[in-house]
């Protein structure tokens, strides 16, 4: 199920979809959520407990955004757990947010190693109300430039082939975003 539904977009709009609006809904909507969650790393709808990698050697262990962080492995070549970090060992960051993407060694860095820190957590920023709202509006705000805007697709083919991409003004929708996710 997607994150935002075709009343929301109606809201948004203040009016019904047209027949061939609604026909392109699912499609867009769908390319626009994998684009943001490709771009963030992390899903925007509920997901279960899940294991991710990263690899160690540092303080400040950069993450994919997350919520409910359960674990924190050390783990060897085989992925056989060596070591189980206590809470007391790393803060999760930023501290004053339920979304994290950053994990602090207090005492030292993580052990140095390639893929050998195990994280169990909700890779996704749903459980976050306040960062989910804000990417749900930019995601609202790109879905209203492609229904408002045609222009906005470019089409190129040289000698049989042609690719389609959006130009800069769908892209710039998702501007509020770059702030919380800096890869952007």
């Amino acid at each position: 199920m997607a994150l935002i539904g075709q009343p929301d977009l109606e809201a948004r709009l203040g009016r019904n979809l047209t027949a061939e609006e609604q026909a392109a809904f699912p499609s867009i909507n769908n390319a626009i959520q994998a684009n943001i969650e490709k771009l963030i790393g992390s899903s925007v709808e509920s997901v279960a407990l899940s294991d991710r990698y990263f690899d160690g050697g540092v303080q400040h262990l950069a993450i994919d955004p997350c919520t409910d962080i359960t674990s924190v492995t050390l783990v060897d070549d085989d992925e056989v757990s060596v070591y189980v970090y206590d809470t007391t060992d790393f803060a999760t960051e930023p501290r004053n947010t339920t979304m994290k993407t950053m994990l602090r060694h207090r005492a030292g860095k993580f052990m140095t190693g390639i893929n050998n820190i195990k994280i169990n957590a909700k890779f996704s920023i749903n459980g976050d109300p306040q960062i989910l709202a804000i990417v749900k509006d930019a995601m609202l705000d790109s879905l209203l430039g492609e229904i408002n805007n045609n222009s906005n697709v470019k089409r190129e083919s040289i000698e049989g082939y042609s690719i389609e991409y959006a130009s800069t003004e769908a892209r710039d929708a998702l501007n509020k975003i770059s702030l919380i996710f800096p890869q952007l």
